[in-house]
Protein backbone atom coordinates (compact mmCIF):
# COMPACT_ATOMS: atom_id res chain seq x y z
CA UNK A 1 0.00 0.00 0.00
CA UNK A 2 1.10 3.54 -0.94
CA UNK A 3 1.41 6.55 0.97
CA UNK A 4 -0.82 8.13 -1.49
CA UNK A 5 -3.24 5.10 -0.95
CA UNK A 6 -3.55 4.77 2.49
CA UNK A 7 -3.72 9.08 2.62
CA UNK A 8 -6.88 8.99 0.06
CA UNK A 9 -8.77 6.26 1.61
CA UNK A 10 -8.34 8.23 5.15
CA UNK A 11 -9.89 11.33 3.87
CA UNK A 12 -12.52 9.80 1.51
CA UNK A 13 -14.07 7.95 3.79
CA UNK A 14 -15.08 10.85 6.81
CA UNK A 15 -15.72 13.15 3.45
CA UNK A 16 -18.37 10.27 2.04
CA UNK A 17 -20.00 10.16 5.52
CA UNK A 18 -19.98 13.83 5.46
CA UNK A 19 -21.64 13.97 2.07
CA UNK A 20 -24.17 11.06 2.89
CA UNK A 21 -25.25 12.92 5.82
CA UNK A 22 -25.96 16.20 4.15
CA UNK A 23 -28.05 14.56 1.68
CA UNK A 24 -29.83 12.65 4.22
CA UNK A 25 -30.63 16.02 6.17
CA UNK A 26 -31.43 17.52 3.29
CA UNK A 27 -34.01 14.99 1.96
CA UNK A 28 -35.66 15.27 6.07
CA UNK A 29 -35.62 18.68 5.90
CA UNK A 30 -37.62 18.74 2.37
CA UNK A 31 -39.96 15.71 3.31
CA UNK A 32 -40.84 17.42 6.93
CA UNK A 33 -42.34 20.59 4.65
CA UNK A 34 -45.25 18.44 4.26
CA UNK A 35 -48.12 19.81 1.95
CA UNK A 36 -48.83 23.43 1.91
CA UNK A 37 -51.54 24.30 4.64
CA UNK A 38 -54.32 25.81 2.18
CA UNK A 39 -56.78 23.95 4.21
CA UNK A 40 -55.85 25.71 7.90
CA UNK A 41 -55.94 29.14 6.05
CA UNK A 42 -59.21 28.85 4.55
CA UNK A 43 -60.72 27.36 7.59
CA UNK A 44 -58.89 30.69 10.04
CA UNK A 45 -60.43 32.97 6.96
CA UNK A 46 -63.37 31.69 7.60
CA UNK A 47 -63.42 31.97 11.35
CA UNK A 48 -62.29 35.35 10.91
CA UNK A 49 -65.26 36.23 8.34
CA UNK A 50 -67.64 34.50 11.36
CA UNK A 51 -66.16 36.80 13.75
CA UNK A 52 -66.56 39.54 11.80
CA UNK A 53 -70.10 39.01 11.30
CA UNK A 54 -70.51 38.31 14.94
CA UNK A 55 -69.41 42.00 15.65
CA UNK A 56 -65.91 40.85 16.62
CA UNK A 57 -64.48 44.06 16.20
CA UNK A 58 -66.67 46.23 18.61
CA UNK A 59 -67.28 43.09 20.75
CA UNK A 60 -63.85 41.26 20.77
CA UNK A 61 -61.34 43.87 19.16
CA UNK A 62 -58.56 42.07 21.30
CA UNK A 63 -59.20 38.89 19.79
CA UNK A 64 -59.93 39.72 16.75
CA UNK A 65 -56.61 41.51 15.87
CA UNK A 66 -54.72 38.51 17.38
CA UNK A 67 -56.22 36.45 14.51
CA UNK A 68 -55.82 39.03 11.79
CA UNK A 69 -52.18 39.18 13.00
CA UNK A 70 -51.73 35.36 13.17
CA UNK A 71 -53.45 35.12 9.68
CA UNK A 72 -51.27 37.52 7.93
CA UNK A 73 -48.13 35.88 9.18
CA UNK A 74 -49.40 32.49 8.54
CA UNK A 75 -49.93 33.87 4.79
CA UNK A 76 -46.00 34.87 4.91
CA UNK A 77 -45.18 31.72 6.03
CA UNK A 78 -47.12 30.49 3.28
CA UNK A 79 -45.49 32.37 0.90
CA UNK A 80 -41.81 31.24 2.31
CA UNK A 81 -42.61 27.55 1.92
CA UNK A 82 -42.86 27.46 5.37
CA UNK A 83 -45.50 25.14 5.66
CA UNK A 84 -45.37 23.75 9.22
CA UNK A 85 -45.20 27.33 10.12
CA UNK A 86 -47.66 28.07 8.40
CA UNK A 87 -49.91 25.69 9.25
CA UNK A 88 -49.29 25.97 13.26
CA UNK A 89 -50.15 30.05 12.84
CA UNK A 90 -53.17 29.74 10.47
CA UNK A 91 -54.72 27.03 13.82
CA UNK A 92 -53.49 29.53 15.81
CA UNK A 93 -55.11 32.24 14.21
CA UNK A 94 -58.67 29.98 13.72
CA UNK A 95 -58.81 29.48 17.35
CA UNK A 96 -58.60 33.32 18.02
CA UNK A 97 -61.22 33.66 15.07
CA UNK A 98 -63.56 31.34 17.31
CA UNK A 99 -63.09 32.83 21.01
CA UNK A 100 -63.24 36.57 19.02
CA UNK A 101 -67.02 35.24 17.89
CA UNK A 102 -67.53 33.83 21.15
CA UNK A 103 -67.04 36.32 23.20
CA UNK A 104 -68.81 38.60 20.99
CA UNK A 105 -72.11 36.58 20.92
CA UNK A 106 -71.42 36.34 24.85
CA UNK A 107 -71.40 40.12 24.92
CA UNK A 108 -74.43 40.24 22.42
CA UNK A 109 -76.17 38.16 25.42
CA UNK A 110 -75.39 40.01 28.14
CA UNK A 111 -76.22 43.31 27.15
CA UNK A 112 -79.79 41.57 25.89
CA UNK A 113 -79.94 40.37 29.64
CA UNK A 114 -79.43 43.55 30.85
CA UNK A 115 -82.21 45.50 28.09
CA UNK A 116 -84.63 42.90 29.30
CA UNK A 117 -83.64 43.37 33.35
CA UNK A 118 -83.98 46.78 32.60
CA UNK A 119 -87.76 46.66 30.76
CA UNK A 120 -89.05 44.01 33.33
CA UNK A 121 -87.84 46.57 36.14
CA UNK A 122 -89.73 49.38 34.43
CA UNK A 123 -92.92 47.13 33.46
CA UNK A 124 -92.99 46.24 37.45
CA UNK A 125 -92.29 49.76 38.26
CA UNK A 126 -95.55 50.44 36.11
CA UNK A 127 -97.57 47.65 37.67
CA UNK A 128 -96.93 48.95 41.07
CA UNK A 129 -98.15 52.54 39.98
CA UNK A 130 -101.46 51.27 38.41
CA UNK A 131 -102.22 49.33 41.69
CA UNK A 132 -102.11 52.10 44.11
CA UNK A 133 -104.42 54.18 41.88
Amino acid sequence: MTPNTSLHRRVARPAAAVLALSAALFLGACASKGPPPTDALATARAAITQAEAAQAGQLAPVELLAARDKLVKADAAMRAEQFPEARRLANQAEADGVLAERKARAERSRQAAVELDRANAALKQEAGKRTTQ
